[in-house]
């Protein structure tokens, strides 16, 4: 037999024996999906709901992978779904041999959860078996930041950036944000600028930025000396309170009048560290009447008022002077005590209880014992607040029961007030002030002229439109209707104002 004729047998013998000794598993249409690589790398490539699919599966075909129960944990965080993946994970810390990786995970993942006990317990474990070190104590920082523990915030910050140089923007930026919610505006601008000047181009430092110009604006804001000064052209219909009954009123004329007026608001608020806050206020109201000069006022008001700021809530105690005169002449002073309690409800949502108490006396005599009206005045009431359009705007309800008990009995009376206030943001430059008020007054004695219990129902509305000309000057148009109904016709009016001003801060 030939040479060639022997070599064919030969290759055909070698190719059955390979064929029958090759292995069923190595055929591409028999070979088992490894769910877990497939899962790791659509991971990897940000392939996330594929992800979840691929690693489920490996999960069922084997639960006691603590990989597999690590990477969804993971999958289920890139899509935000943390209650999953808090599931995951912590089993991916439970199951044998524990991913020490998926400590530092599951704490974050506890963090967005915002369950940061939970939180801080997990860290505790990572800091103990020193698991990521850098990222474990930034993250504890974060933690802290978000239960107010700024103080110990800033610490963590600080020792992340010490262990990792490239924590370094992260770190300074969120000692920006635990100084801001310290009330350290001064240190926060100056981190904040710092952030900035390392990258300026980078989405953090944008952030810093808002941040900066905010802080001064609130700067201005908290600045410890205030000023207001107002001016206005006033008309007024019925300076005199001319009654509506024809009969009532008999000769009275002349009663409307133009009225110059000045307004001026000093504040002195210091910097206190900690919970305490103080205010010192001191406040002037002039009018000059262009014909009616007896009615000329001035009022001159000082007030003290202490606070104590908890974490969602602060009581304060106004105590208030007030000094009046009338034509040049001493009319009225008088001492207000007002504590108050004031409380969140939540983001939008706030209230106020309060009382008060308030000693009038009247520095000219009265006509008779029955006219004298020094007093002693008690009130009790509150106020809820709703805010919308980015706390630019709010509605206000509020009531008010008062109880005045004079020395003459013709002016001793119990009251109830109430009133709704709105103001609303036309555009960026222009508000509207809307208020109603409603107060009714029954009197305890009968009227020793009238012969009659007086009972009055005072309404009032105001609107006003301010617009801004420059950051702190506006300019203000004003109209107010008053409208008091009595069962003595003396006491029951109309009355119109409308005025327009201008009021500066400094």
């Amino acid at each position: 037999m030939s040479k060639q004729n022997l070599v064919l047998p030969f290759l055909l013998f070698i190719f059955l024996l390979a064929v029958s000794t090759y292995p069923e598993n190595a055929y591409p249409q028999d070979k088992k999906p490894d769910y877990l690589k497939s899962g790791i790398t659509n991971l990897k490539e940000e392939n996330y709901e594929e992800a979840i699919a691929d690693l489920k599966k490996a999960r069922e075909e084997d639960p006691n992978s603590s990989v597999a129960a690590y990477f969804l944990g993971i999958a289920y965080k890139k899509v935000q779904d943390y209650k999953e993946a808090k599931h995951h994970l912590n089993d991916a810390i439970t199951l044998k041999p524990a991913v020490k990786e998926g400590v530092v995970e599951l704490a974050d993942t506890f963090y967005q959860l915002g369950e940061l006990e939970d939180a801080l317990k997990t860290l505790e474990i990572a800091e103990r078996e020193d698991i990521s070190p850098a990222q474990t104590v930034f993250l504890k920082g974060l933690v802290l930041l978000k239960t107010r523990k700024n103080l110990e915030a800033i610490e963590a910050f600080k020792k992340a950036k010490s262990l990792d140089e490239k924590l370094s923007r992260s770190a300074d930026y969120q000692i920006g944000i635990a100084n801001l919610q310290e009330g350290k505006l001064s240190e926060a601008r100056e981190v904040f600028k710092e952030v900035v000047v390392r990258d300026p181009n980078a989405d953090i430092a944008q952030f810093a930025n808002q941040y900066i110009n905010a802080i001064a604006k609130r700067l201005k804001e908290e600045r410890p000396f205030r000023v207001t000064l107002g001016i206005q052209y006033m008309y007024d219909d019925n300076v005199l309170l001319k009654p509506s009954d024809s009969a009532a009123a008999g000769d009275i004329t002349g009663e409307g009048d133009s009225v110059g007026v000045a307004t001026l608001r000093a504040e002195y608020v210091p910097k206190l560290t900690g919970p305490w806050g103080m205010k010192l206020q001191y406040s002037l109201y002039y009018n000059i009447h262009e014909d009616l000069k007896t009615h000329d006022i001035q009022s001159h008001t000082a007030a003290l008022i202490p606070s104590y700021n908890f974490k969602d809530s602060s009581i304060s105690l106004l105590t208030s002077y007030n000094y009046t005169l009338v034509d040049d002449f001493k009319y009225v002073h008088s001492v207000t005590v007002l504590p108050q309690y004031s409380f969140v409800i939540n983001q939008n949502q706030f209230a106020q209880a309060f009382v008060r108490y308030q000693f009038k006396d009247f520095l000219k005599k009265a006509i008779n014992s029955d006219e004298n009206r020094d007093s002693n005045d008690y009130a009790v009431g509150g106020s809820w607040f709703y805010l919308f359009a980015e706390n630019k705007g709010f509605l206000n309800l509020r009531y008010e029961f008062n109880k005045e008990n004079t020395d003459g009995k013709n002016w001793e009376y119990h009251g109830n007030k109430f009133s709704a206030g709105f103001l609303y943001p036309v555009m960026e430059k222009l508000k509207l002030n809307i208020g109603l008020e409603a107060y009714l007054q029954k009197y305890e004695e009968t009227h020793t002229a009238f012969d009659k219990k007086r009972k009055d129902e005072t309404y009032t509305f105001n609107t006003m439109l301010s617009y801004s000309i420059y950051e702190d000057i506006d300019i203000q148009a004003q109209y107010s209707h008053i409208k008091s109904n009595s069962n003595i016709t003396v006491y029951d009016y109309d009355r119109n104002i409308v005025s327009i001003g201008i009021e500066a801060r400094f």
